[in-house]
């Protein structure tokens, strides 16, 4: 097409501007087929007239002649080409769409209902001709194939015999042709077989007729197909027979009315018109597939927050039961800071001393083989300090099936909600549901059995580690109490029995000080019991902190766990829902934007001119 208007209008900035034009509208049709292709429920025969869209941008400026059968289509064809490319006569021979195009030699192909025919003829370099099937033809479907070609005509030209004019049927034509926008123009044909007086006459019948049933006149041209095949066979063709045949109405509205601009700017906006239609479909289906899915993104927005209720509470659930253990453990500490405490009392000093001295001479050893205890372990049986940690197991026990159990219920209670939700969704979408609603086969408890071993051996560290060495400090505290008690007493005998074999008066003062130095001693006991208290209750809590920490992580996984199995249970209700409005909100934004596009190319269209 684009050498001929530059042929004809010899204005290259007129091609350019066209191509560029066509380029833009090219690009924006095949994007907007893209998205269209991905509306669910947009009717087959919009997807159809969205396609041949295409068709247009492709196709020189349309001409469709339409008309009842055996009203002459062909043969006006043929009359304008000058040669009998389409055939004709007294029966329906037109069975398909016949798109004439210009080609280096006559050429014909078919697809579908659609036959293309080649020719190399000037006047096809500027426009593309249409016969169609007549719309009364007793051949099935030859109606249903013209009406549903319609929405491709540039112009259509309505053809009617001249002794059958503005029938009840050709009203009906106009009628309906009327209602898909088109321009048209009403040819009048046969008018060789009328008197010239009469045409006249019938002409202003058709002009009154459309003005009474359609509230409009159209152009009405008086032709005949045969003067003017017989023109076309003179050589050089019968100027005179030309234009009696009326047929130089054709050549005036395509060379002269009908100017490249004008041809260019029609052809372009012809394309757009149909997609703009189809798109405003498009968007109206969209929209309300937006309104439908609004209640079900509200549902999945519960469902997340019924897994997010759930972890919450599960996490709360743990923090119970670690504060739980916590205070556990904080009772064991409290009671062996106190029998810690009640070993090093003030009046338990000498004891201690003495039994340092039994340490030292090696006595403790024997003692404690014929069934006696060490101090510590005296003072931590009768405070029962081991036992608040002997209830820590139990507690850690009921925290996993604690979580199971939520587990569990939180799973019945989504599948049963979002089956309910899946039952209410239309048809189209619940045939797109991937996998089944259903919890899982098995519910996995190594992850918190896999922690319990660490855990108890956490545990036992509190229990036997921590008491042993507190056992062996308070072991060695009474060996240097003992040690020095002892030192003190025979330095203090030595210097007094010195003294008084000296007449000395000083051995009174060595008695006193080796007195008080071992009164010094026994009175240190008790804040080395302090100090040994402070550093127990931190061993404590540092192993105390270790089991919390180990149980939360185990129990995090458990949650973690528990939480997928959740997600897994609803998946295909979520994954549905959430796919389907991603994709209808990014359908929604798409075809908006080509509204915008497809509204730029129309302005720059309006200011196309020659």
């Amino acid at each position: 097409m684009i050498p001929s208007v530059e042929k004809q209008t010899n204005k290259p900035s007129l091609v350019t501007r066209y191509e560029t034009l066509r380029r833009k509208e090219a690009e924006e049709l095949h994007g907007l087929l893209d998205s269209l292709g991905r509306v669910d429920g947009l009717p087959a025969d919009q997807m159809e007239q969205a396609r041949d869209a295409l068709f247009h941008a492709d196709h020189p400026y349309l001409i469709v002649l339409m008309g009842a059968f055996n009203t002459g289509k062909s043969s006006i064809v043929n009359a304008l080409l000058g040669e009998r490319v389409l055939e004709s006569g007294a029966t329906p021979t037109t069975n398909r769409i016949a798109i004439l195009r210009h080609g280096p030699a006559l050429q014909r192909t078919t697809s579908g209902d659609n036959e293309t025919i080649f020719y190399p003829h000037a006047l096809l370099e500027k426009v593309s001709v249409v016969d169609t099937p007549g719309l009364d033809s007793v051949f099935k479907g030859h109606d249903a194939t013209t009406r549903k070609f319609l929405h491709r005509a540039d112009l259509v030209i309505l053809v009617m015999l001249a002794t059958q004019a503005m029938s009840a049927s050709n009203v009906e034509y106009l009628q309906s042709l009327r209602a898909y926008g088109k321009r048209i123009i009403v040819a009048i044909n046969q008018i060789d077989l009328i008197e010239p007086a009469e045409r006249e006459t019938l002409k202003t019948f058709v002009a009154d007729q459309s003005k009474q049933h359609l509230g409009t006149v159209p152009e009405v041209w008086m032709v005949s197909a045969k003067w003017a095949m017989e023109a076309q066979r003179e050589s050089p063709r019968n100027e005179e027979l030309w234009k009696e045949s009326g047929f130089g109405q054709f050549e005036a509205f395509i060379n002269k009315e009908l100017s490249d601009a004008e041809r260019v700017r029609q052809k372009l906006e012809t394309p757009l018109q149909i997609v703009r239609n189809v798109m405003t479909l498009a968007l109206t289906t969209v929209r309300e597939q937006q309104d439908a899915l609004a209640d079900f993104r509200r549902s999945a927005q519960n469902v997340d927050r019924q897994l997010q209720a759930g972890v919450r509470e599960q996490q709360n659930t743990v923090r119970q039961q670690i504060e739980e253990i916590d205070q556990t453990y904080a009772e064991a500490i409290r009671r062996g800071r106190e029998a810690i405490g009640d070993t090093f009392q003030l009046s338990k000093a000498v004891r201690l001393a003495l039994g340092g001295v039994t340490e030292i001479t090696g006595l403790g050893g024997i003692f404690r083989r014929l069934g006696a205890q060490t101090p510590a372990k005296t003072a931590f049986e009768n405070r029962k300090v081991s036992e608040p940690l002997t209830q820590i197991p139990a507690i850690t026990d009921r925290l996993g099936p604690r979580l199971e159990g939520r587990d569990v219920k939180d799973v019945d209670d989504l599948i049963g909600y979002t089956r309910k939700e899946l039952e209410r969704l239309p048809d189209s979408l619940q045939q797109k549901v991937i996998g089944k609603l259903q919890p899982p086969p098995s519910y996995d408890r190594t992850i918190m059995r896999s922690g319990r071993d660490e855990l108890m051996t956490t545990l036992e560290k509190a229990r036997n580690v921590e008491f042993k060495q507190v056992d062996d400090t308070v072991k060695n505290a009474i060996i240097i109490l003992g040690v020095y008690e002892i030192a003190v007493l025979l330095v203090g005998i030595l210097g007094t029995v010195i003294a008084a074999s000296q007449n000395s008066g000083t051995w009174v003062i060595f008695l006193f000080g080796m007195l008080v130095l071992m009164l010094l001693g026994l009175l240190v006991m008790p804040l080395a019991g302090k100090l040994l208290e402070r550093g127990y209750a931190a061993r404590m809590r540092a192993v105390k902190d270790d089991y919390g920490q180990r149980l939360d992580k185990a129990a995090q996984e458990q949650i973690a766990y528990g939480k997928q199995m959740r997600l897994d249970a609803v998946a295909p209700f979520m994954r549905l829902v959430e796919t389907q409005v991603s994709q209808i909100d990014g359908l929604k934004t798409e075809l908006e934007a080509h509204q915008q596009t497809i509204t730029s190319l129309e302005k720059e269209l309006g200011l196309l001119k020659e």
